[in-house]
């Protein structure tokens, strides 16, 4: 079996670079080639923290708020709780056009006589 040649680079280390590269202190190039990695990999990297960076600083309510979830949970919570009432609506009305139903040779006719 033949091992890959790629090192894997510590986290730690990964962090170093982006840093580096978004300080200005040095370009993607140079960091790649520091590390021996492609530019695209630093890209990679950076990109992959600044998402984290945004997902980890979205709002989210402190308190007995925020133990509830993220936003997303929060929203499809909202929606799962529509959802079940739409649902509940739609039984009851279910259940009274089937009694209706029932009860419909019981009514005379508007063209039947008395």
């Amino acid at each position: 079996m033949a091992r890959s040649r790629r090192l894997k680079i510590p986290v730690a280390d990964k962090v170093w670079v982006v840093l580096s590269v978004l300080a200005g202190e040095m370009s993607a190039a140079e960091a790649a080639r520091r590390r021996a990695v492609s530019t695209a990999s630093v890209g990679k990297w950076k990109q992959a923290f600044l998402e984290a960076g945004t997902k980890a600083l979205d709002e989210v309510p402190s308190g007995p708020a925020g133990a509830q979830g993220a936003p997303e949970q929060r929203r499809l919570r909202m929606e799962n709780e529509q959802l079940k009432l739409a649902l509940a609506e739609a039984t009851v009305q279910l259940r009274v056009w089937q009694h209706g139903a029932a009860l419909v040779d019981q009514v005379p006719s508007l063209t039947s006589k008395p």
